[in-house]
């Protein structure tokens, strides 16, 4: 024990030695701080199912018409969003329950041209059953209710049996729902200026929704990573690390170290030819989405303004200078103009 006492000792003198403030705290109750933290909490949720709504806006017509080019990796959509306070965990759930107006599954967005809205549902009903399969607040995993929703996507049947409550009565409505890249765009809470594509999901982050307020902006993102996915980037940039690290284990097995120095070398070869593809292909999922190109190619202009560091080429980045980008995007965009002018199809062009 008492060789246990000296440091503690010594802690205690350290802490009584540092420098304090000058003025007290100001005091309040645990009634008022529980009051703000729930008026917090409705403010980040607002907010938070306010980029969720203009992330599937901007999204959903690109996903809509990329269909063409995505004939294996279709699903079914209504063209509609809904969220419970069951998806909420702790004091965010009473949170959710509030903004939502109801414990049931609500809808908080819906394509104004899309499947559901054309049936008939409208923003804030209440939905009480999908295909006869009543909604059930209780967690996510093995939910009957949402493993209905996402049934629907993969179903051979487009059509969907939904009963909904608005103004306290019921509405029965049958969606019949259409093709879209089954690539869905989601939210990360992440503040970084960031989005990337795993191959199955479109991850755009609160930080590059912030950054990309123009919906022309954030279309041309949502674009480029859906590009990514389906040229096959992923896939193709992990076989190329599994070859470098082929070679790392056939040097390993010769007793030499490269520390994996050909496996990143894999990972990153070509990265800079892959992003430029993206950005490519993603104007003419943009065309064909009906979206506006004019100016698009300034988003890069914003960037480098923001990150003048990646102005100039360099070979050893992962990503295309902002400088080529803005030039590579301006001609794809004279390209597609010459091709629609000309009555040709709108398709990338692609080598044999």
């Amino acid at each position: 024990m008492h060789n246990l006492s000296i440091p503690f000792l010594v802690i205690t003198m350290l802490i009584t030695a540092c420098a304090a403030p000058n003025t007290s705290r100001i005091n309040y109750d645990s009634n008022e701080l529980d009051a703000e933290v729930a008026i917090q909490r409705e403010l980040a949720l607002k907010k938070y199912l306010g980029y969720k709504q203009r992330l599937y806006t901007v999204s959903y017509p690109i996903l809509k018409s990329a269909s063409q080019f995505c004939p294996n990796k279709q699903i079914n959509s209504a063209g509609a969003q809904g969220a419970s306070s069951s998806e909420f965990q702790d004091g965010w759930r009473v949170t959710a329950e509030k903004l939502l107006g109801s414990d049931n599954f609500v809808i908080t967005w819906v394509d104004k041209n899309g499947p559901a809205a054309k049936a008939g549902l409208k923003f804030k009903d209440k939905v009480i059953a999908i295909n006869d399969v009543p909604f059930d607040a209780s967690p996510i995993k093995n939910n009957k209710f949402y493993t209905e929703i996402a049934r629907t996507q993969t179903s051979e049947s487009p059509q969907v049996k939904l009963t909904a409550q608005r103004e306290g009565e019921l509405v029965n409505l049958i969606i019949q729902q259409e093709k879209i890249c089954g690539y869905p765009a989601v939210l990360s809470e992440s503040d970084a200026v960031n989005a990337y594509a795993d191959g199955k999901r479109i991850i755009i982050t609160k930080g590059m929704m912030r950054f990309a307020q123009d919906d022309q902006d954030l279309a041309l993102v949502i674009a480029h990573e859906l590009g990514h996915n389906l040229m096959g980037h992923i896939d193709k940039k992990q076989s190329n690390r599994m070859l470098g690290t082929l070679l790392d284990l056939a040097a390993s097995a010769n007793g030499i170290n490269t520390q994996g120095m050909f496996g990143s070398a894999g990972a990153s070869a070509f990265s800079q030819d892959f992003e430029a593809e993206a950005d490519y292909v993603a104007l003419y999922y943009m065309s064909v989405a009906g979206l506006p190109l004019e100016g698009v190619a300034d988003f890069w202009r914003d960037m480098a303004a923001e990150h003048p560091s990646n102005i100039g080429s360099n070979h050893s980045a992962s990503h295309p200078a902002t400088s080529e980008r803005f030039l590579a995007i301006s001609k794809t965009i004279e390209e597609i103009n010459r091709k629609i002018a000309a009555g040709e199809p709108v398709k990338p062009n692609l080598i044999d």
